[in-house]
């Protein structure tokens, strides 16, 4: 079960393997639409 780690320290736990638009997305719709890149392992 992957968990995401936002910037500001809240955590994100998703079921399956996510790609970085799953992550946005889950964040929110405008984001999804508006994210470019997404950092991992950083």
């Amino acid at each position: 079960m992957p968990v995401i780690t936002l910037p500001d320290g809240s955590q994100r736990s998703f079921a399956n393997p996510v790609t970085v638009h799953d992550v946005a997305a889950d964040i929110g719709p405008g984001l999804a639409r508006a994210a470019l890149a997404g950092v991992v392992d950083g």
